[in-house]
């Protein structure tokens, strides 16, 4: 039996409200193809748990599909600064934040 899945699928196995954790650091190695796919199918209220997000938090604020994040620091890294629309989903309380150092 094949575990190999279309990226459409794996997205579709993704629900509201449901939390997620996805791979790379940062600007590096995220699963981008399938954080847009999640955003197409609509998901919302999604909660990210990850030690350094970058990307993967901004995109899914921009599209208001997250509701809460669990992380250490949410940055383009220092040659870009912090993640622009994760930022302002923060002061405008429309995410949630638990930090970990």
């Amino acid at each position: 039996m094949s575990k190999v899945t279309s990226l459409k699928e794996a997205a579709h196995l993704i629900q509201d409200g449901d939390t997620i954790s996805t791979g790379g650091s940062l600007l590096h190695r995220n699963p981008s193809a399938l954080l847009r796919e999640i955003i197409r199918q609509g998901r919302k209220n999604l909660t990210l748990i990850k030690h350094s997000p970058g990307y993967d938090a901004d995109i899914l604020c921009a599209s208001r599909s997250l509701k809460e994040t669990l992380c250490g620091i949410v940055t383009f890294e220092s040659e870009f600064g912090l993640a622009p629309n994760y930022r302002k989903s923060i002061e405008k309380g429309l995410v949630g934040l638990t930090e970990h150092a």
